[in-house]
């Protein structure tokens, strides 16, 4: 409950900052419409007593106090409406931003990749609506129950026996809270099946898959199995909502019935001249307003325990490790990145990725990274660039653990290509200059970087990249050579070198000789900045690429089995030297 008051808290500052005056008017104009139901009721009855006893000025007040209240509840709403519409629109807005901020701030990608963290931000974004329109659910909420009160007084003024219409809606309240419990634990159940479902349909409209899907005729398969996944989460949200009627419909028949016992108490009263016509007219006005406003309450009641529900994943988010105290990584290599018994374990997953890995990656020296698909060799990338934590032994940057140094400022000093790299369909200066966002609007640094990666200029780097946004659509071997250039932006720039430079299978829709090039290319600028003492990281499965490297690392299921220089491994005989026999004659 403190963290649901501290969110309350804070959304509350947002909104204040988003627009103080709109907050403030419609904050009155709830407050004010508190006052309305009791105002009507009265009305009512006063008009009609007064008309009974012809009493012309209390029927003249009567109406004017009757009219007013209609015409306040209606002019208010109107302009209550907009302004909820008005304001709860920005807060969201800077809400969404937030926890976009904070998912995209982790230096780790944990949270990106472990289904279970996947579910609990996702939840988060589909609770922002919510989650903003928390301070005003909360206000309607304490008004409602104010107005409440104020119909119970009025209603024992008649007789306390008619106090009992409100416990009744005691039952409603607890029902609310049944029906909500359902519905969010159905939510939760349902928010990977959901997140699947969508993903099954991106392939059908995303370039780079619809081609494959169109290819295939997988298309109507993949409908049917996301179909099903929608399917399933419906009829368990479905289920939970009309079992959260039936609650709630129980109560509201409970409350029809002391509805029917009250009006039977002052059908007596009247008999027995113990109350007036008048006070029959309030009490039929006053319960069908009861029942409106037990409607609100549950309603904002309904809209809380919704942001209730995003709650704790909101403030697991927020608690999420950021650790950005560390240490700065050193201007320059001396020694080296060393491995010492690391090993690795994916979130739920039954096995290691990674053992026991002892591996040195010397100052200045260029290392190559061999082994069959599923070894463990982008895993290995993944810890040396920091987006994963070793779950065993220690990785040391110049004799110092990388955990002591702070992750931010150890990802600036890095560099390289992702064989899953981004294609990002932007200007051509902006896909490329991100790689070093200081000059990315530097038209010197961008072209440097473009044309050392062999990439196209197209029509100048204004131009706008990806068909769907109305511009060129380059090929696939193309947007690798751009994701190159992007990788070249800090070097280029001379703004503070990269002390590890990871090329993972960037190249592998560019032909043998392209890619010897490129990988070339890397290795003689490794080499010409070895007083920086970077250290080049090379993964490719082309075995003449791979033996220009200074030290070669062959892995197998998570393990290395031979390391040494091309030469070596050559002489070893070993698993390396059979694997480039076999690609040499192929060539061949």
């Amino acid at each position: 409950m403190r963290d649901w008051w501290r969110l309350l808290g804070h959304i509350t500052r947002i909104t204040l900052r988003e627009g103080r005056r709109s907050a403030v008017i419609l904050a009155v104009l709830v407050v004010c419409e508190a006052g309305v139901i009791a105002a009507m009721g009265l009305s009512q009855r006063e008009l009609v007593d007064d008309s009974a006893a012809g009493a012309t000025g209390g029927v003249i007040a009567a109406v004017v106090i009757g009219a007013l209240a209609y015409a306040v509840s209606a002019v208010t709403g109107r302009v209550r409406g907009n302004l909820l519409i008005y304001i709860v629109g920005r807060v969201r807005g800077r809400v969404s931003e937030e926890i976009q901020r904070r998912v995209s701030s982790i230096p780790t990608i944990t949270h990106l990749e472990h289904a279970p963290y996947i579910d609990r931000w996702n939840r988060i974004f589909g609770s922002s609506q919510a989650l903003s329109a928390m301070p005003w659910s909360a206000l309607n909420s304490v008004v409602a129950v104010l107005g409440l009160a104020v119909t119970v007084g009025l209603l024992a003024s008649i007789t306390p026996v008619l106090c009992l219409l409100a416990a009744l809606g005691v039952p409603l309240v607890l029902a609310n809270r049944r029906a909500d419990r359902l519905l969010r634990d159905s939510r939760d159940a349902g928010t990977e099946l959901l997140r699947h479902e969508e993903r099954l349909h991106e392939l059908c409209v995303s370039p780079e898959s619809a081609k494959e899907v169109m290819l295939s005729a997988g298309g109507p398969a993949l409908n049917r199995r996301a179909a099903a996944m929608w399917e399933t989460a419906a009829v368990r949200e479905t289920t939970a909502r009309l079992r959260g009627a039936l609650w709630q419909s129980t109560a509201w028949m409970a409350y029809a019935a002391g509805f029917a016992l009250a009006m039977v108490v002052v059908a007596r009263l009247i008999r027995d001249d113990r109350s007036t016509v008048g006070s029959a007219v309030l009490v039929v006005s006053l319960a069908t307003q009861l029942q409106s406003q037990l409607r609100v309450v549950l309603d904002s009641l309904t809209t809380a325990a919704e942001a209730g529900q995003a709650v704790a994943h909101y403030w697991w988010l927020r608690r999420y490790p950021v650790d950005d105290s560390g240490i700065s990584p050193p201007s320059a290599l001396t020694d080296g990145i060393t491995l010492r018994g690391v090993g690795f374990r994916y979130p739920g997953a039954a096995a290691d990725t990674l053992h026991s890995v002892d591996l040195h990656l010397a100052a200045g020296s260029t290392v190559a990274l061999v082994g069959a698909n599923g070894a463990g060799k982008s895993t290995l990338i993944k810890l040396l660039t920091g987006l994963h934590v070793p779950s065993a032994g220690s990785l040391l940057v110049d004799g110092v653990p990388l955990s002591t140094l702070s992750p931010f400022r150890w990802n600036a000093r890095l560099a390289g290509v992702h064989q899953d790299f981004a294609r990002l369909r932007l200007r051509l200066r902006e896909t490329v200059g991100v790689g070093n966002i200081r000059f990315i609007r530097s038209p010197t640094v961008v072209g440097s970087a473009i044309s050392q990666a062999g990439a196209p200029p197209f029509a100048g780097l204004e131009t706008q990249l990806g068909a769907p946004f109305g511009g060129v659509e380059p090929s696939l071997g193309q947007w690798q050579r751009l994701a190159l250039a992007r990788s070249l932006m800090r070097e280029v720039a001379g703004d503070r070198p990269p002390l590890c430079v990871v090329l993972d299978e960037p190249t592998a829709a560019l032909d043998p000789l392209a890619e010897h090039e490129l990988f070339q290319l890397f290795v003689d600028r490794a080499r010409a900045a070895r007083l920086a003492g970077a250290v080049t990281v090379l993964v490719s499965h082309r075995f003449t690429t791979v033996r220009m490297a200074d030290h070669i690392a062959v892995l197998d299921d998570g393990r290395i089995t031979e390391q040494g220089s091309h030469p070596e491994l050559m002489a070893a005989g070993g698993q390396y030297a059979e694997l480039y026999r076999l690609q040499e004659r192929a060539y061949r």
